[in-house]
């Protein structure tokens, strides 16, 4: 598959607006998937039995619908470039090695987050609430975040002349700092669960990442793997997050 990107010399200028867009993009992800969980909560938890997983459920409920909405907010910004998701690797074949690499990159995180899970979620639940929350975890986040943190982000920062080292740990980091969300699902801050979440996510952005660029820059294997990997694991790990800031208010 033919690069979507050409590196060509670029001007200090051009080279400038890209990198802010980047950075204002993720901005903008954070407080659209941000304020969507928290308007949901303010509108909805008065008017119904509370609790940690209602809390759950409506914190994801309500950053699927940011994600949605950034989603479209992308499509038309694309379409303003005349470029599509396609350009940026979504519904891309992707070699064999791909596949492998992202599958692998998935397998260690989901192993190593279960670890961590053990004893303080209910992991073998079958449940609505348990089905519901990770299908639309799934769907919502793998989709949505690869295209923007993979897809949107490193192609931006390859238009812009960097190269592959400082596109991965980009994404990487800015993916990272994307869910510090995780550490403020109460009025006070957490700042061990906003760290913890922004390390965990980092390492995973750089990891697929790298999955991306071994895969030619074909989005499917990571988000196959994202979505994998949150079907997995939601609502748990909001759920764990939710119950460690509660706890740490005690």
């Amino acid at each position: 598959m033919s690069s979507k990107f050409p590196v060509v010399t670029v001007s200090p200028a051009r080279r400038f607006w890209s990198l802010f867009t980047v950075a204002f993009g993720t901005v903008v992800f954070f407080v659209i998937v941000g304020f969507a969980s928290k308007v949901l909560r303010a509108l909805v938890e008065g008017h119904v039995a509370g609790g940690l997983r209602t809390r759950a459920t409506l914190t994801l409920s309500g950053s699927a619908a940011g994600e949605c909405l950034v989603l479209v907010l992308l499509v038309l910004f694309l379409h303003f470039r005349s470029r599509s998701l396609r350009e940026l690797g979504l519904w891309q074949p992707s070699p064999l090695r791909g596949w492998i690499v992202a599958g692998i990159f998935t397998a260690l995180y989901v192993l190593m987050t279960l670890a961590a899970l053990r004893g303080r979620a209910a992991l073998n639940e079958l449940s609505s609430f348990h089905l519901c929350n990770s299908l639309v975890a799934g769907l919502s986040a793998g989709f949505v975040e690869e295209i923007f943190f993979r897809g949107w982000v490193m192609g931006e920062l390859k238009w812009s002349g960097l190269g592959p080292a400082v596109q991965v740990i980009a994404s990487g980091i800015l993916f990272g700092v994307a869910h510090v969300g995780w550490g403020l699902l109460t009025t006070n801050i957490n700042w061990a669960v906003a760290f913890g979440s922004i390390t965990a996510t980092a390492v995973l952005g750089i990891l697929y990442a790298i999955a991306y660029l071994v895969s030619r820059r074909s989005l499917m294997p990571v988000v196959v793997g994202h979505m994998t990997a949150d079907i997995l694991l939601e609502p748990w790990l909001v759920l764990a997050a939710l119950s460690a800031a509660r706890a740490s208010h005690l």
